[in-house]
């Protein structure tokens, strides 16, 4: 992940993360001199003036969004910048939620360990690869057999991981919640059956599965969906 504050196009300052901190009457962005990858920052050229901040992730397909900062105020610390003033953002796009996503990302290079994500990490893991590579018209995955591991899925989110994991390489996406989930299924649905024949889903850890999710509507729509779409589910 890059992140440019621009001045007319000129970059002024590259780095790798910031925080954007919303408060009622003004924005704060906090920028680590660690996170520095050039500077080219004159202060006095910045007060009072527009910034855009373009953030750009590089991935199957690449992420790239411009914010629009108006700059107050600028405070020096040891380790940090901090930038006060207004984010022209009435719709609310800006996200610190990518912004952290993308971060973990980068540093990770994709070996996440999904399990050790909280609640809010795992949801924009998955909105993220969202935005990186759209629902998909065609799975990567071109086996016969296609193997759904479901031993440690405790929550929705990690059912939905494990599905966009065995059928795509990278990023897979496959919803956040049942709507999404079945538009992903409808997205795929006239490439799979362009197969010679339609592969087997094998699902790993089904006892876990029917032990957590039994309760859940989310464990009747999975097989009720998928074999509508015309898998042939097994479980392991």
């Amino acid at each position: 992940m890059e992140i440019n504050f621009l001045l007319q196009e000129k970059t002024l300052l590259l780095t790798k993360y910031i925080k954007l901190i919303r408060k009622k009457d003004f924005d704060k962005i906090i920028i680590k001199k660690d996170d520095f990858k050039s500077a080219n920052l004159q202060f006095a050229e910045i007060s009072k003036q527009n910034l855009i901040i373009r953030v750009i992730f590089r991935g199957r397909k690449d992420f790239k969004n411009d914010y629009f900062f108006y700059v107050s105020d600028i405070l020096l610390k040891t380790r940090e910048i901090v930038l006060t003033g207004i984010l022209d953002d009435p719709l609310w796009i800006y996200n610190q939620g990518y912004i952290d996503n993308f971060k973990l990302l980068t540093e990770k290079k994709e070996k996440i360990k999904w399990y050790e994500l909280n609640d809010k990490q795992k949801y924009y893991y998955l909105r993220g690869c969202a935005l990186l590579n759209g629902v998909r018209e065609t799975i990567d995955n071109m086996n016969h057999v296609i193997v759904i591991d479901l031993s440690k899925a405790r929550k929705d989110l990690d059912v939905y991981y494990e599905i966009g994991k065995a059928f795509f390489n990278s990023y897979g996406y496959f919803g956040t919640e049942f709507h999404s989930f079945r538009d992903c299924l409808i997205s795929i649905d006239e490439s799979m059956r362009k197969r010679e024949k339609m592969p087997v889903l094998k699902i790993k850890g089904f006892k876990n599965f029917e032990k957590s999710f039994s309760g859940n509507i989310l464990f009747s729509d999975f097989y009720e969906e998928f074999i509508r779409s015309g898998f042939e589910i097994q479980n392991i």
